[in-house]
Parts: structure tokens; C-alpha cells; sequence
């Protein structure tokens, strides 16, 4: 039989009992997310994605003040119209009526050419368009004068600081010849906008018998506008 000593040699040895200080909470993360990179490729965008958001959201970002909008010594507007021409209706260009024997198909008077020319303020001004500020949704204006429109327009264009430098029109229709009436459409569009009849500029072209509106179906109108900080 063995003596105890030499049973006390041959036992394998005792290992103390590990003092070693576990390591931090971050470092196990980064640990276990490079593991998962290393055996889920996939996830890895989404992982990182989250610690991303986390170290962020530990972070206090300083509060971003966009700069005022910068004082424009001008602006220039661009505005467009069509409407359906149909049997029986008024037409109404300008705020003057205009023998016919068709008139426009719309939900307040139709007329094409103020309809227009609110649009140019409001888009020079950074403004939603007519169909916006006045949906045809809205019983309200139905059947109304589109000098309403023009009025309100031209508020907004002085509310904003600026005034007419000058204006630019052109009305596309086939029928009728509108050299009777031209005048008496710009005398009356300088009215409404408050300007000197030598700032307001008033065309009219056919449009060659092409389309809807050289077939007589339909009337459009284009209008540029500069407005002058006052």
C-alpha cells in the first residue's frame, strides 16, 4: 500500500480560486458583438446601427437654428391656366365679359387670365397656388368673381414687402379676336393690381387650329411677374 505522502504527490494540485476581476459591461458588449459578427455576417449592419443610436442618444447635440429667409430685392413668378371652353357659358377675361358663344367650365367665373396672374404673385411670393388658398372644394367660391382672387393677391404680395415692377400676359384661344377687347382687359387687370398701365403687358395668340385650343375647346394663359421690394 501506498504511504500518504506519496498519495498526497501523485493527486493532481489544487487550483486556487480565480480573484480575477470580471471586465467591464462595455467591453463584454463589444465582445458579444464581435462574435456575432463574426457567426451572423447579416445582422452586423443592424447591430452596429444600434450601437450607433445608443452612443447618440448618450450625446447632447447643440439645438441647429436655420437662417432666415434672405430678403430678395426682387422676385419673379410664373403662373398658368387652362379651361375647358363649353356652349351657353359666360366668358369672362380679364373681369370683362367677351361676347361668345362658348364660355369657361369652372368652379367660380373661369376667368383664365386672373386666375393666372394670381398664380405669378403667389409663386413669386413662395406660395401655395390659387387652387390651394381657393379650393374648388369650398362652396364659397362657387360662381365667384375672380377679382376676389386678384385682391387678395396683391394683399399678400404688400403684406410680404413688395409691390408690381411689372407684368407679363399671353392668352392662347382661337375665337373670339380679342383686339376689341384688349384694352378694356388691361385697363381693368391694372385696377385690380394698383399699377400704371405702362407695367402691365396683355398678348393674345391663335393657336393654329392645333388641339383643344385651336379647335376652339378650350382657352389658356401664361403670366410672368416681377415684384420690387418696396
Amino acid at each position: 500500500m501506498a504511504s500518504s505522502s506519496s498519495l498526497f504527490l501523485s493527486s493532481p494540485p489544487i487550483a486556487p480560486k480565480s480573484t480575477r476581476i470580471p471586465p467591464p459591461l462595455s467591453l463584454t458588449l463589444a465582445s458579444a458583438f464581435s462574435n456575432s459578427l463574426r457567426l451572423h455576417p447579416r445582422r452586423s449592419l443592424t447591430a452596429a446601427a444600434a450601437l450607433q443610436a445608443e452612443k447618440q442618444d448618450s450625446v447632447k447635440l447643440e439645438p441647429v437654428h436655420s437662417p432666415p429667409p434672405p430678403s430678395l430685392p426682387f422676385r419673379v413668378g410664373h403662373g398658368f391656366d387652362l379651361h375647358r371652353l363649353e356652349p351657353g357659358l359666360p366668358l369672362i377675361i380679364g373681369g370683362i365679359a367677351i361676347p361668345h358663344d362658348r364660355g369657361c367650365e369652372a368652379h367660380s367665373d373661369g376667368d383664365v387670365l386672373l386666375h393666372c396672374v394670381v398664380d405669378a404673385i403667389l409663386g413669386a411670393l413662395g406660395l401655395p397656388d390659387i387652387g390651394q388658398i381657393f379650393p374648388d372644394s369650398d362652396p364659397k367660391w362657387k360662381g365667384a368673381a375672380s377679382s376676389v382672387f386678384v385682391r387678395e393677391a396683391v394683399k399678400l404680395m404688400h403684406e410680404a414687402g413688395y409691390e408690381l415692377g411689372n407684368l407679363d400676359a399671353t392668352l392662347i384661344l382661337q375665337r373670339p379676336k380679342l383686339s376689341p377687347h384688349k384694352e378694356a382687359i388691361r385697363s381693368n387687370l391694372c385696377d385690380l393690381l394698383g399699377a400704371h398701365p405702362s407695367v402691365v403687358n396683355l398678348k393674345a395668340k391663335t393657336h393654329e387650329k392645333v388641339d383643344s385650343l385651336g379647335e376652339n375647346r378650350s382657352i389658356a394663359a401664361h403670366t410672368v411677374v416681377l415684384l420690387i421690394r418696396k
